[in-house]
C-alpha cells in the first residue's frame, strides 16, 4: 500500500508529470549510489592499493580466487582513481542537503585519500627539455610507467604521451574544486598548457595551421584521445580565469611559418584552444556522430634549428572507441554552456543518439541498453572507455533534444544494479556487468574505479536534477522510500537508521511513516 507523507522536496525541473514522489525516490537512489561507489573504492583499495602513504602504487590486475594483485599499474589507470574519488566527492558535495550525516560522517575520509593519490602522481612525474613546433622548453610532464623515486621518471621520447596529462588536468581541476587546494590548480594548469605546446602550429600553403595534437611528444599520430580531452578541462579553465585578468606567454607560427609569441589573458587563450580542438577533431576525425580513433603518421620525428618539424598524417582510421566520442561530447556540452552556439547542442545530440547504435546492444527483456566491453578483464579497455561515454550523457542531459543521453543514462544504472545485486565478489564487478564473470578470475582496479565513478556521477545527475527547481511542501505518494530512510519533517533526510538512531530524540518519518524517538 503506498505511503503518504508530508515532505518538502526538491522538485526537478522539466519533470514528464510533476510526481513528487518520484524526486523522494530519486534522492533515495542516489544516497544508494553513493553507498555502492564507496563500496566499491573500499574494496578496491584495500584489495590492490600497495604500500604506505608516502609511497603508494595500484597494482595493475588482482585475481578474485587468489587474492594476489600484480606489479605496478601505469599513470592513465591510476588516474581512474583520482577521478573515482572525485566523483564521489562531488557527490557527497551535493548530499549535503538530503543526507548530512552521509557527508559529514565520510568527507573527510575520501577526500584525505584523494591527497593521498594526488601525491604519490610524483613517482610518475620527469623533467626533459622538449624541442616542439613554437618553443624549446624544460617540461615536468607525467609518465607513463612508474619511477622508484619522486620527479625521477623517465619522460623523455615515447615516455610520456598528451592524453595521460589531459586525464590529469580534467581530475586536478575537479580535485580544485572539492578541496580548494590552489597547488591542484597550479598543476592542472601547468599540464593544459603543455599540452597547448603541443599543438601543431606549423601553416600549409593557404596560411592555416595544420592543427591537432600528436598522441605524445615522441608520435607524429595524431588520435581523437590526445585532442578531444582537453576540451572540457580548458574551458572549466576558462571559467576559472576569465575574470581574475591572469596573463601568459603564448608562443605560435604566423602566417609566414615564422615564430611568434603574444601575452594573452589565459581565459582567452584557453577558450580559444577548446574550439580549435573541438573544429579540428570535428573536421578530422568525424563519422556519422562517432570519432575515429586516429590518423597515422611516419614515426620518425623531425628536429630542425631546434624546433619540432610538422609531418603529414594519413586519412582517419582505427576502431570507434566509446571514450573518444564521449570527450566530444563534453567538449561540445561545455562549449555550448559557454558560448551558446547551437552548433555544438546539435552535434553532442547527434553524438548521443548515435552512441547508443555503435556501442551498447539493447537487451529487450531488461529494456535497456548495456554498453559493449571486452572479451576478459584483462584484454582492453574498454569498461574504461563506457565510463567517459557515461560520464558525457551527464553533461550532455541538460542540453539533449532527444532522449538517447537519458535511455544511455537508464542503462548504465540499470545494469550498475544488476551486477552488483547479482555478480558481486567481494564488492568487485565483471566487466560483462549483465552476463557475469564467466571463466574470468582477474579483474583490473581500473575497470572498478571506473564502476565507483559512474555510482557516484549517477548520483550526481540525480541530485542535480533535484536541485534544479525549488522547495515545495506536498502530500506525496510515495511506495519506493527505503524502509530505513530517516527524515526531519521538514524533509530534510538524515541518513540510514542504524547510522543516525543513537542520536535521535523526537519526531521523525522512517520509511515514509512518523516515528517518534528518546521518548
Amino acid at each position: 500500500m503506498m505511503k503518504k507523507i508530508l515532505l518538502a522536496t526538491v522538485v526537478a525541473a522539466g519533470m514528464a508529470n510533476g510526481a513528487f514522489g518520484a524526486d523522494v525516490a530519486d534522492a533515495d537512489l542516489a544516497v544508494r549510489n553513493i553507498n555502492r561507489a564507496m563500496d566499491l573504492i573500499d574494496a578496491c583499495w584495500e584489495k590492490t592499493m600497495k604500500g604506505g602513504d608516502d609511497n603508494l602504487y595500484m597494482a595493475d590486475t588482482y585475481n578474485t580466487v587468489s587474492g594476489t594483485a600484480g606489479g605496478p599499474s601505469d599513470i592513465w589507470p591510476l588516474t581512474a582513481a583520482v577521478e573515482a574519488h572525485c566523483s564521489l566527492l562531488e557527490a557527497l558535495e551535493m548530499v549535503k542537503e538530503v543526507d548530512a550525516v552521509l557527508y559529514d560522517r565520510t568527507w573527510d575520509y575520501y577526500s584525505g585519500r584523494l591527497a593521498v593519490l594526488i601525491d604519490n602522481l610524483e613517482y610518475y612525474r620527469g623533467t626533459y627539455r622538449l624541442p616542439s613546433y613554437a618553443t624549446s622548453k624544460q617540461w615536468s610532464p607525467y609518465a607513463v610507467p612508474r619511477s622508484n623515486t619522486r620527479g625521477g621518471a623517465n619522460v623523455s621520447g615515447i615516455l610520456n604521451v598528451y592524453d595521460d596529462q589531459m586525464w590529469l588536468s580534467r581530475e586536478l581541476i575537479r580535485a580544485w574544486r572539492m578541496t580548494g587546494k590552489d597547488e591542484y590548480l597550479d598543476l592542472a594548469t601547468y599540464l593544459a598548457d603543455y599540452v597547448i605546446d603541443g599543438w601543431d602550429c606549423w601553416r600549409d600553403s593557404d596560411g592555416n595551421e595544420y592543427g591537432g595534437i600528436t598522441w605524445g611528444p615522441g608520435y607524429n599520430s595524431k588520435h581523437a584521445c590526445s585532442n578531444a580531452p582537453i576540451i572540457q578541462p580548458l574551458v572549466w579553465l576558462y571559467d576559472i580565469y576569465k575574470d581574475t585578468g591572469e596573463e601568459t606567454e603564448y608562443y605560435f607560427r604566423d602566417e609566414n611559418n615564422s615564430v611568434r609569441h603574444e601575452t594573452r589573458l589565459r581565459s582567452e587563450l584557453y577558450l580559444e584552444f577548446a574550439r580549435k580542438v573541438y573544429d579540428w577533431q570535428k573536421k578530422h576525425l568525424y563519422s556519422s556522430g562517432v570519432y575515429w580513433d586516429m590518423m597515422g603518421a611516419d614515426g620518425k620525428i623531425l628536429v630542425s634549428r631546434g624546433y619540432r618539424q610538422h609531418v603529414d598524417c594519413g586519412a582517419p582510421g582505427g576502431n570507434y572507441y566509446s571514450y573518444n566520442t564521449g570527450t566530444m561530447i563534453s567538449g561540445g556540452a561545455e562549449l555550448f554552456r559557454v558560448t551558446g552556439e547551437e552548433r555544438f547542442k546539435t552535434d553532442l545530440s547527434a553524438s548521443s543518439k548515435r552512441s547508443l547504435n555503435v556501442f551498447a546492444r539493447y537487451v529487450r527483456d531488461m529494456g535497456v541498453y548495456d554498453f559493449k566491453t571486452d572479451a576478459t578483464a584483462t584484454e582492453g579497455f574498454n569498461t574504461w572507455f563506457n565510463d567517459v561515454l557515461m560520464r558525457s550523457f551527464v553533461d550532455a542531459e541538460p542540453y539533449c533534444d532527444n532522449t538517447s543521453a537519458k535511455n544511455g543514462l537508464k542503462g548504465f544504472q540499470t545494469t550498475l544494479d544488476y551486477a552488483y545485486e547479482n555478480h558481486n565478489r567481494g564488492n568487485m564487478l565483471p566487466i560483462r556487468l549483465i552476463d557475469g564473470w564467466g571463466s574470468d578470475i582477474k579483474t583490473k582496479p581500473f575497470h572498478q574505479f571506473a564502476f565507483a565513478s559512474e555510482y557516484a556521477m549517477l548520483a550526481v545527475r540525480l541530485l542535480r536534477n533535484l536541485q534544479s527547481g525549488g522547495i515545495a511542501g506536498v502530500e506525496a505518494d510515495v511506495d519506493a522510500v527505503a524502509d530505513d530512510a530517516v527524515y526531519t519533517l521538514d524533509g530534510i533526510r538524515l541518513g540510514r537508521l542504524a547510522d543516525v538512531e543513537p542520536g535521535l530524540s523526537g519526531l521523525y518519518i522512517v520509511g515514509g511513516e512518523k516515528r517518534l524517538f528518546g521518548k
